[in-house]
């Protein structure tokens, strides 16, 4: 056996446990996602989220801390709760809803990995991911347009109803873009 050889069995062996003690204390720290929402946290999408979480084996109380913020008010409200839930140094922050979450999570922790889920907004358009394929940054998530839907739901009802003349669509502010 020629000596590097020798010198990388010796030195790797030497540093596995502490690299085995390092993954260890690491697993003894919960991981901590935050989450702003206009949903309270009984609601399904948050339960479902906490049962992927358990079946993927993050128990909340356990090695999972999962705080929620119940956001239902105004933008500032969403700046408000998130810089809340950055005080209390999450992993992750999830900012689920209109476009003030994603810009309130950028505003208080821009370092941080943010997942939006996107409702009625264009993260694309507005320069906050590159591409839902390729996001770049530290920005990921997913995007509901309903806007988008809203022409094929008439469609639908025109289908549905042949008689019809006339409709009216009530939009709120959120959805303006």
């Amino acid at each position: 056996m020629r000596r590097r050889e020798a010198l990388t069995i010796i030195v790797g062996s030497a540093a596995a446990p502490l690299a085995a003690g390092a993954q260890v204390r690491a697993r003894l720290k919960p991981l901590r996602v935050a989450i702003t929402t206009r949903q309270p946290r009984s609601a399904s999408f948050i339960v479902a989220f906490q049962d992927r979480l358990r079946e993927l084996g993050h128990v909340d109380g356990e090695n999972l801390a999962l705080d929620v913020r119940h956001v239902i008010g105004n933008d500032d409200q969403h700046f408000a709760a998130m810089r809340e839930l950055v005080d209390l140094q999450p992993d992750i922050l999830i900012a689920s809803g209109p476009e003030a979450a994603v810009k309130a999570a950028i505003a208080a922790a821009p370092a941080l990995p943010i997942v939006m889920i996107a409702v009625d907004y264009d993260p694309i358009a507005l320069g906050y991911v590159r591409s839902l394929a390729n996001p770049g940054g530290n920005i990921t998530g997913v995007v509901f347009q309903q806007p988008e839907l809203a022409v094929k739901r008439m469609q639908i009802m025109k289908e549905a109803l042949p008689g019809i003349t006339s409709a009216t669509v009530v939009w709120n502010a959120a959805s303006a873009d």
